[in-house]
Order: C-alpha cells, then structure tokens, then sequence
C-alpha cells in the first residue's frame, strides 16, 4: 500500500472506495508498518477518524511519514475540523525526521498562524525532544539541534551549535556538518562557551554517561 498515494488522491479530490479497515483497537499484534497500512487503508475508504487514530498512534513513535499524514488530515479537516496548530506541530515534527514532504506544508502552515502560535508550538516540541533526551533518546539529539537552529523565530545557534557538537561526539550522522555551519553565526567568545557547556551537558547526560561505562557504545 503506497505510503503517499492517499495524500494525491485528497489533493485531487478522488473518492477511493474500500472495505472499512478493522478496529485500530485490534491492531496490538501488528508491526508499525501494518498498522501504517491500515491507517492509509482507512483514508481510502473515507474512515478519516480511524485514520487520524491510526496515525497518532504512529506519530507519537516518531515516525516522520505518519506525522506528515496526519498533519495532512488535521490541515485539510478530514476526520476533524481544521486545525492549523495541531497540522503545524505535527509537521515540523516531520520535517525534523527528514521528512521531505513536510518541508513546504510547514511553511504553508507557518503562513496561516501568529508568531505567538508558532512559538508556543515550537517551545511544546522543545519539551517534547528535552524529555527525549532525558531519557538517552539519540534520535532527539540532531532534532533538537535544529529546531534551535532553523524554526525558532531568533535561531539560537549556540544551543544548536551544543547539540550538534554532541551529536559529532556520537558519531551521528549530520553533526559535524551541523556544527560547522553553527560557528559562522557565533562570536569567538560565544563558541568557546558553547563548547565549555557542550561538554558539561554531554558528561551529565546519558550519552556521555553510556560512553563512560562502555567506551565502545
């Protein structure tokens, strides 16, 4: 089942006529990318709030394509009235997973709401990610930092500049090129306090506490 053929049919105002999908409630056993298929399935068959039910329940996980989905159902009012804040949030959370598609409806979206909207919705993901960290979620790390860097309406590029350095330590992907773009919007003096808090919170923090007790994590 295509992951984006559903989106098309919406935009081009097709009605696709399919079985009803079974109850999300009795989808336990089933893997994300099953459940992700139902989910489509029930947008087919015009079962929007099974949809939306089906993709909450994948977008809290962290997958960026179930994101963008139902920050798609929440933009058009499918299954729900419109809601531009909750597409918004859902949205960047996509964009932030690499989503490619969630990049324009996030600034479509960003089009419609205040300044003070948007804000609110990017400090409700800085929680989100900051309990993600809390907790040794390294998915977070390259989220957090450019959250900081690209979606805050005054980018705060030594946070961001922190956790991309961070995310360079662990061998992530995108770190070290993150950082590097960090240090030309930052003072000297700026960027060695940075790096002083860089390695304070990564001696404090679960990663550099893994990477104490087993040096090869």
């Amino acid at each position: 089942m295509s992951r984006i053929f559903w989106a098309y049919a919406i935009g081009l105002g097709l009605s696709v006529t399919l079985l009803g999908a079974p109850v999300l409630s009795q989808q336990a056993e089933l893997s994300a990318d099953e459940r992700f298929d139902l989910a489509v399935e029930a947008v087919h068959a015009g079962d929007y709030a099974v949809a939306i039910s089906g993709f909450t329940a994948l977008a809290e996980t962290d997958a960026p394509d179930a994101q963008f989905n139902l920050a798609l159902l929440l933009k058009t009012g499918l299954g729900q009235p419109k809601n531009y804040i909750g597409a918004y949030y859902w949205a960047v959370l996509s964009d932030l997973g690499r989503e490619h598609r969630a990049v324009k409806m996030v600034t479509e979206l960003a089009a419609f709401l205040p300044v003070e909207k948007r804000s609110e919705v990017h400090q409700r993901i800085i929680k989100r990610l900051s309990d993600q960290l809390a907790d040794g979620n390294r998915s977070a790390i390259l989220k957090y930092a450019r959250i900081h860097a690209e979606f805050l309406e005054e980018p705060d590029f030594e946070t961001a500049y922190i956790w991309y350095s961070i995310a360079q330590a662990l061998a992530i992907r995108g770190g070290a090129q993150g950082s590097a773009a960090m240090v030309d919007n930052m003072e000297p003096a700026a960027l060695i306090a940075a790096q002083a808090k860089a390695q304070e919170i990564f001696l404090g923090s679960p990663f550099g506490q893994r990477n104490a007790m087993d040096p090869q994590n």
